[in-house]
């Protein structure tokens, strides 16, 4: 299942008329993830290895779901904080962030 369609599922939206949208905001939660642990232009990051990380594909869905969710600044909303387990994934990269560096 390719990661726009687990954003959508996890944020339950079943059409595609925001799916240009949806993956933008996926775009955003990778880089975002991977400057909360690394330096995205560092040329010895594995992102391919990086990519198939349980706690990476768990942040960037959490992180792209909320960015969807939350996309409209000014609302009658209340702000809602990031999810935990967003911040608890990108610990446990931090962790072993290693893994990924030749």
């Amino acid at each position: 299942m390719d990661v726009i369609d687990k954003v959508k599922m996890h944020a339950r939206v079943s059409h595609s008329m925001e799916d240009p949208l949806i993956q933008d905001y996926i775009d955003f939660a990778k880089h975002d993830v991977i400057e909360a642990v690394y330096d995205s232009h560092d040329p010895n990051l594995d992102k391919e290895g990086l990519g198939k990380d349980p706690s990476f594909q768990k942040a960037v869905i959490m992180l792209s779901t909320y960015y969807y969710e939350v996309r409209v600044p000014i609302s009658d909303r209340k702000a809602v904080e990031m999810p935990f387990s967003v911040t608890h994934a990108i610990q446990t990269l931090r962790a072993h962030r290693d893994r990924y560096l030749s």
